[in-house]
C-alpha cells in the first residue's frame, strides 16, 4: 500500500485530515513521528468522527452512535456543537475513561483509492503536529527505504480499517433495505417557553418499533451476519446522549465562569 503505481486520491470530505500525501519511500524517506505533549489536539474541534460497525460494541458505553446524512454514515458523537469535542481537554489529552475510536487511532494515516482499479495506498497528513520531516523518534522508512515495523503496523491498521469500512457500508445498506432507520432528535427544555423544548440534535437511528416487529427469519439473518450485535450496541449507545448533554452544560458553565 506504499508507492502506488498511479496517483491515488481521497474523495469527499475527510474529517481531521488537512494536508494528505501518498507515502513515498523517496520523498518521505526522512519522515516519521515524534512524541508531543498534546497528542489529541487534532481532535479537539471535531464533535463527531466516522464509526465502523465492528467497534459499536466497544464504543456504545462511551458515545451515542448515530447515522447522519443521505448516506446514513454512522458516527460517534463526541460533542453537541461544531468546534467542541467534550472528550479532549485543553491540553490535548483524551479522557482516559472512554473508548478511543478506530478512526482516531488511524490518524495521521489514511487509505486512498487509485485510478484504473489499482490497489489503494497509504497516505499521511503532513500537517499532523507529530509528523516530522527530520529526526523522527519512529521513522516511516529504514535506511534501505523499506517500511519500518512502526510503518508496517500502521499499514496493517489502515488496511483493516478499510476492510471494516466496507463491512460497515454493507451493514448500513441492510438496515436501509429492512427500513429500520427513522429520523430521531434530541430536545432540551426551553426556559423561555417550557411547553416547546428546543431541538439540539437530529439524526437517523434504528426504530425500536420496526426492529421489534421483525419476523423470526429476519432476526436470524441479522444474528448470523453479526448485524444484531451492532444494532443492539447502537440502541444501547443512545443512552449516552445524557452524557453529552451533561458535559455540554458543565462546559458552558465553566466557560461562563472563565469569562467573568
Amino acid at each position: 500500500m506504499v508507492d502506488a503505481a498511479t496517483e491515488p486520491r481521497l474523495t469527499g470530505s475527510v474529517p481531521l485530515y488537512k494536508n494528505v500525501e501518498p507515502l513515498n519511500r523517496q520523498k518521505h524517506k526522512s519522515y516519521g513521528v515524534k512524541t508531543v505533549s498534546n497528542p489529541f489536539s487534532f481532535l479537539k474541534d471535531w464533535h463527531f468522527v466516522p464509526a465502523i460497525s465492528p467497534e459499536f460494541a466497544f464504543a456504545c458505553g462511551s458515545f451515542p452512535i448515530v447515522f447522519l446524512g443521505e448516506k446514513k454514515m454512522p458516527v460517534l458523537v463526541m460533542g453537541l456543537r461544531a468546534g467542541t469535542n467534550l472528550f479532549v481537554d485543553e491540553n490535548g489529552q483524551f479522557d482516559a475513561e472512554h473508548y478511543i475510536p478506530a478512526y482516531v487511532r488511524r490518524y495521521p494515516f489514511v487509505s486512498a483509492s487509485a485510478q484504473n482499479d489499482q490497489p489503494s495506498t497509504v497516505c499521511v497528513d503532513l500537517d499532523a503536529e507529530f509528523v516530522v520531516s527530520e529526526n523522527p523518534e519512529r521513522p516511516f522508512f529504514d535506511e534501505q527505504g523499506e517500511p519500518t515495523d512502526y510503518m508496517k503496523q500502521a499499514i496493517d491498521f489502515v488496511s483493516a480499517f478499510e476492510n471494516d469500512a466496507r463491512i460497515t457500508e454493507a451493514f448500513v445498506e441492510r438496515l436501509v433495505a429492512l427500513d429500520l432507520l427513522e429520523k430521531k432528535d434530541i430536545k432540551v427544555a426551553n426556559p423561555q417557553d417550557p411547553e416547546n423544548p428546543v431541538t439540539v440534535a437530529e439524526y437517523w437511528g434504528v426504530s425500536n418499533e420496526k426492529f421489534s416487529a421483525l419476523p423470526a427469519d429476519k432476526l436470524k439473518e441479522l444474528h448470523d451476519s453479526g448485524d444484531l450485535v451492532a444494532i443492539t450496541a447502537h440502541i444501547i449507545s443512545l443512552q449516552r446522549w445524557d452524557r453529552i448533554l451533561r458535559r455540554t452544560s458543565l462546559k458552558a458553565a465553566a466557560d461562563g465562569q472563565a469569562q467573568v
